[in-house]
């Protein structure tokens, strides 16, 4: 023990003196920033697309924009107390049409409405009395009741009865069943 870990320390030591010794032979240095000139400085930053400005015309500029924000702002508000003037009469004569538009928009929903209650009550009204005999599946159970208007998908109703154990549990008889019951209310009612 005591001398492969001799070993492993040797190796790691060995490994670290040559990676040293590879930096400071083959490394390149490139220039560093204390080396080059201020001139040098700003003529590399100016290359990168960035200005460069003393403390003073730093200072100049800070200045100079909080008097042209200050005027900036005076003229915007001119500006926007003419354009509410002109947007406020475009907005009356805006609801004016909205408003007739939203009307006959209300007498046709209205229409619509109605139209949509009764397709839903034809819907609700839809009844089926499944029989279900003996050896019956559940995946034949489905199928009847989704060609029935019962269930939209019989695969999908099956995998419900299946992942809840109702396969297990469904009974022999005759049931009631509505269109828009639930999976979970029809597998209740088969399995009763």
């Amino acid at each position: 023990m005591k001398q492969s870990v001799r070993s492993f320390a040797i190796g790691l030591f060995t490994a670290g003196i040559l990676l040293l010794g590879g930096i400071f032979f083959f490394s390149t240095g490139g220039e560093k920033v204390e080396d080059l000139a201020a001139e040098d400085l700003i003529d590399l930053v100016e290359q990168k697309g960035y200005y460069v400005l003393n403390k003073e015309e730093y200072i100049a500029a800070s200045v100079g924009d909080e008097s042209k924000t200050a005027s900036a702002e005076s003229t915007s508000k001119e500006e926007n107390s003419e354009q509410e003037s002109s947007n406020k009469e475009e907005d009356a004569s805006k609801d004016q049409e909205d408003e007739a538009t939203e009307k006959a928009k209300e007498e046709n929903s209205d229409e619509n409405d109605s139209e949509k209650a009764e397709k839903e009550e034809e819907k609700e009204k839809t009844s089926y009395t499944l029989k279900i005999q003996e050896g019956m599946a559940s995946s034949d159970i489905s199928s009847v009741l989704e060609n029935n208007d019962i269930i939209d998908d019989a695969g999908e109703f099956n995998e419900y009865l299946i992942d809840n154990d109702y396969h297990l549990k469904v009974q022999i008889g005759e049931y009631e069943l509505t269109t828009g019951m639930s999976h979970y209310e029809v597998a209740e009612a088969i399995t009763k």
